[in-house]
């Protein structure tokens, strides 16, 4: 589906993507993972076309990027920014079906067509009884919910997501992340979201890329990565595997000690 041959892309005298190779299939929950300063979100708005790369080639359906009429592919392509709250509070529903945009002529409003999409989308977030609801009457879980349903009403096969978990407690951040691996399941879209969460992405992922000084440090499956070996020369930090069920899970060091000892 999509594909990144040595793509590169710099700030002044910074480079943020270093020679990235990769390709992404159908029906597939990737977790784009590293430090601070890493390139992930850079990463992801090279792949929207938000940016264009410097050097390298991003191709869709092998089709360049820069060949693809914008209205096409945001049909094919959703982009979901950090903060996507818009200026002024709205209506949940009148939030999602804007993610129909794409699929509307110039000067055209929004069918009863569209607005069943939004309301499917709606319903696959777990979020219909928020549609009449304003953006501020709801909490930041309810509101990532409510975004994701934007992105998913246009019915996009591909989905790419900076940080959504960023700013939830660990609550919402297990329950967004299920929610994440349900709607793969359910729809056979790909999504490729950027977090700083290893043991959720680690738990619902297929696959794990790793970035590091705007390479890709390594591309795996969860178990390769959530190794104590790999987080601490990716990472920077100690940690000890912990088995729970099926999955395993990393704690820092420090806390296991302590726990340990009490």
């Amino acid at each position: 589906m999509l594909e990144l041959r040595d793509v590169s892309f710099g700030y002044e005298s910074t480079e943020a993507v270093d020679r990235i190779t990769a390709s992404f299939g159908a029906t597939q929950l990737i977790a784009l993972t590293g430090p601070n300063g890493s390139g992930k979100s850079t990463l992801l708005k090279l792949i929207a076309r938000v940016l264009a790369p410097h050097a390298g080639e991003i191709a869709f359906d092998g089709k360049r990027l820069r060949d693809w009429p914008a209205k096409e592919y945001a049909k094919q392509v959703a982009y979901l920014p950090q903060d996507p709250d818009p200026a002024f509070s709205m209506r949940a529903i009148d939030v999602v079906v804007s993610g129909r945009a794409p699929f509307l002529g110039r000067f055209a409003w929004e069918r009863d067509s569209d607005y069943d999409e939004a309301a499917q989308a709606l319903a696959l977030c777990d979020v219909s009884h928020l549609r009449d609801r304003y953006l501020d009457e709801m909490s930041g879980g309810e509101r990532k919910r409510v975004f994701l349903a934007r992105v998913l009403a246009a019915r996009p096969r591909l989905i790419l997501l900076d940080e959504p978990l960023a700013s939830l407690d660990i609550s919402h951040v297990q329950q967004f992340s299920a929610l994440l691996r349900d709607i793969v399941n359910r729809t056979g879209v790909t999504v490729l979201y950027a977090t700083h969460d290893l043991n959720w992405a680690a738990a619902y992922s297929d696959r794990m890329l790793v970035m590091q000084h705007g390479l890709l440090a390594r591309d795996a499956t969860p178990g390769e990565v959530m190794q104590p070996e790999v987080v601490r020369e990716l990472f920077g930090f100690d940690a000890e595997a912990v088995r729970v069920g099926t999955k395993s899970w990393l704690v820092p060091r420090v806390a296991v000690s302590s726990r340990l000892s009490s």
